[in-house]
């Protein structure tokens, strides 16, 4: 068991959208440093493999089935972790819903449940989350944004619109709950590699956008999630953490100018 993170030992974590991806790694991440986790998930077989692959590697998980897009379920997942652990100290909300479709071809109904699952879900959590965690003295969340919440592509409304609207949230929400020791933060993933590639990876060209030339890994993401919930970010509450492997750092414009093949302004190869 990491030492690093001592503090974090018995405390009790809602994740959601657990059940694969980034929501997985980070239910793992936090389960093999001792804190005690609760994968929530739509998927009920895969959310029940990820709590059984913490509680095999000597951690504490439990499944518990409840849809971010129900107000209910919501309140019910909430309630349902402090009646198991009688306690809830820190959220970390993975659970995503999109389509790639443009405004004219996106249907509101489609657009509400984006934003309910998304940004909406967000709220609720906090809201049922936060007097937990007053109750104990503090506690921490972590939303999981997006680069989308700074910059648009085509066809991804919702999904950029929700992903924007967190990061203001997540502001909101640590200005009010900093009184009370609660920190909330949010992670922005650039290109998250969730699944094989029918190709083995990425192309070329989307890579060339990337600095570092790769995608990046849910367990990166979860090991920035950690760090946000730990005491070595006590100081650090309202910021959007970009784990996006140099892609906002780079102007897009100069990433097929010359730089895309490898070499730096003294004719250096690196």
């Amino acid at each position: 068991m990491d030492q690093t993170y001592e503090e974090l030992r018995g405390r009790v974590v809602v994740v959601t959208g657990a059940a694969q991806g980034i929501g997985a790694a980070t239910a793992r991440k936090l389960g093999a440093v001792g804190m005690h986790v609760i994968v929530n998930d739509i998927e009920a077989g895969l959310g029940a493999e990820v709590a059984g692959s913490v509680v095999a590697q000597g951690g504490v998980a439990q499944f518990i089935l409840a849809d971010m897009e129900q107000h209910s379920g919501i309140e019910r997942l909430i309630s349902e972790t402090f009646k198991l652990y009688g306690r809830v100290d820190c959220v970390v909300h993975c659970a995503y819903w999109s389509v790639a479709k443009d405004v004219v071809a996106l249907s509101e109904t489609e657009w509400d449940k984006g934003i309910a699952i998304m940004l909406k879900a967000a709220f609720l959590l906090g809201k049922y989350a936060f007097p937990h965690m007053v109750a104990v003295g503090g506690g921490g969340m972590v939303n999981i944004s997006s680069v989308h919440g700074f910059g648009a592509v085509p066809h991804y409304p919702v999904y950029g619109a929700a992903k924007a609207g967190l990061l203001n949230l997540t502001r909101q929400m640590a200005v009010d709950g900093g009184p009370h020791r609660i920190r909330v933060n949010a992670i922005c993933p650039g290109y998250i590699q969730t699944r094989p590639l029918p190709a083995g990876k990425p192309s070329p060209e989307l890579m060339h956008l990337y600095p570092l030339r790769r995608p990046g890994q849910p367990e990166e993401i979860a090991n920035a999630a950690l760090f946000l919930l730990s005491a070595q970010a006590s100081f650090i509450t309202g910021h959007a953490l970009v784990v996006d492997g140099g892609l906002t750092a780079m102007l897009q414009d100069g990433s097929t100018a010359g730089w895309s093949d490898g070499k730096g302004a003294f004719g250096a190869q690196y």
